[in-house]
């Protein structure tokens, strides 16, 4: 068996797509996991030792001529210098190379960041710390969940909650749980994925684990929102951004809690959340992405003028976006323009989004896209009929309360 081959596989389909520098990284991603393999055999002998410094030096001159504005590039670049010389430590190495798997794992190449974690792992050779273990066996489960693999990814949770518990680490052993709840969810197994998170919300309460908490109310949420129960999803979500001690983590799941807001229909809380993401110092990919769904809120409210000024603050920020991220840019802006009568102009952006979409298999995106796009030929409105939520839920009681925390929050904040 071949391998390494998703590497191969990339680097064969963007030739077949003329895209020679993304050829060339998945080459040179490849080269060096051969050459990562050969590092860790650590076979001291005088001929091998020869052939890995020629197999260094040859990996080393493909690397130099990929384009360094590149990150990619930068984190290939990073791992082949964190390469020791001789027999010293690999803790570098196991570094560059846990940073590399999630860059790949953040570009959704989730078959090659499988590949990279593996190298990872084996840098610490015959025998992985438990703690080591417990955050490599959770990496390896999201991304076979991800994958769609529930049994691989139900087995490496179990490996990892039982790694945690031999290392008594109480926060990895939650997330191995919520892991596990997150396959159910995924398989359909709504009543089990929900009953799994309680237990883990009143175990993160009992030992104070706020973070754990945050994050099993986040989970929650997202079962409620599957199940239509908007409302207890909206306040689930509220909670979690309660809990939330980390700033980054916070204005993920405030992202979150404005687009259950907008679900419903309760679009000033909504709006009202985004603005506090857009204003926060947060990752950039949190920030971009409540600059876009403000920009919908407002061509759905008809507000022409604050639709372009947020397309225009998008459109400064389109270099950095990832594929998913511009089809998205590109979605909203060609309906927000569709509905202020721009039929032209909204046209060639859903056009130029389903060519992205396409060349990056961005398949749920393609098939939006083509669908808007057979809306406008045929004169109709520019987006599928969604369903309504039904009427008076934004409302409720319990979603007025959460609006006003959020007016309490943004003026504490500012």
């Amino acid at each position: 068996m071949l391998t390494h081959a998703p590497f191969l596989e990339r680097a064969r389909a963007e030739h077949e797509r003329e895209r020679s520098v993304s050829a060339r990284l998945a080459l040179g991603a490849y080269l060096l996991a051969r050459l990562v393999d050969r590092v860790l055999l650590q076979d001291e002998r005088a001929g091998a030792q020869e052939g890995l410094l020629w197999q260094m030096d040859a990996v080393r001159r493909h690397l130099r001529e990929l384009p360094a504005d590149s990150p990619e590039s930068a984190h290939l670049h990073g791992i082949a210098e964190a390469i020791p010389a001789g027999a010293q430590p690999l803790a570098g190495l196991r570094l560059s190379l846990m940073a590399y798997a999630y860059f790949l794992e953040h570009e959704s190449r989730l078959e090659e960041a499988m590949e990279v974690l593996g190298l990872a792992v084996r840098t610490h050779g015959s025998g992985v710390p438990a703690l080591d273990f417990a955050a490599s066996a959770l990496f390896a489960g999201r991304l076979h969940r991800l994958l769609a693999r529930w049994n691989e990814a139900t087995n490496c949770y179990l490996s990892a909650e039982s790694a945690a518990d031999r290392a008594g680490d109480r926060v990895l052993a939650l997330r191995a749980r919520l892991g596990r709840s997150a396959v159910l969810r995924g398989q359909g197994n709504l009543p089990l994925a929900r009953a799994t998170v309680e237990v883990v919300i009143e175990a993160a309460r009992a030992a104070g684990l706020r973070d754990v908490q945050a994050m099993a109310l986040t989970d929650l949420g997202a079962i409620f929102a599957l199940e239509g129960r908007q409302v207890e999803a909206v306040q689930a979500n509220y909670e979690a951004f309660q809990h939330s001690e980390d700033a980054l983590q916070r204005m993920r799941v405030l992202g979150d809690l404005a687009i259950g807001l907008k679900d419903i229909g309760a679009t000033d809380g909504a709006r009202l959340a985004f603005e506090i993401v857009v204003g926060a110092r947060t990752s950039f990919l949190v920030r971009t992405n409540a600059v876009l769904e403000l920009m919908e809120l407002e061509s759905s409210a008809g507000n022409r003028m604050a639709f372009e000024r947020r397309r225009a603050e998008a459109e400064q920020l389109k270099d950095r976006m990832p594929p998913s991220m511009l089809a998205d840019l590109n979605y909203k802006s060609g309906v927000g323009l569709a509905r202020f009568g721009q039929m032209a102009r909204g046209r060639h952006l859903l056009t130029v989004g389903m060519h992205l979409s396409e060349t990056h298999h961005l398949n749920a995106w393609y098939f939006r896209f083509e669908k808007t796009l057979s809306n406008l030929q045929d004169c109709q409105a520019p987006e599928p009929a969604v369903a309504t939520p039904p009427p008076g839920l934004e409302n409720s009681p319990a979603v007025l309360a959460v609006a006003v925390g959020l007016r309490e929050y943004a003026a504490a904040a500012s």
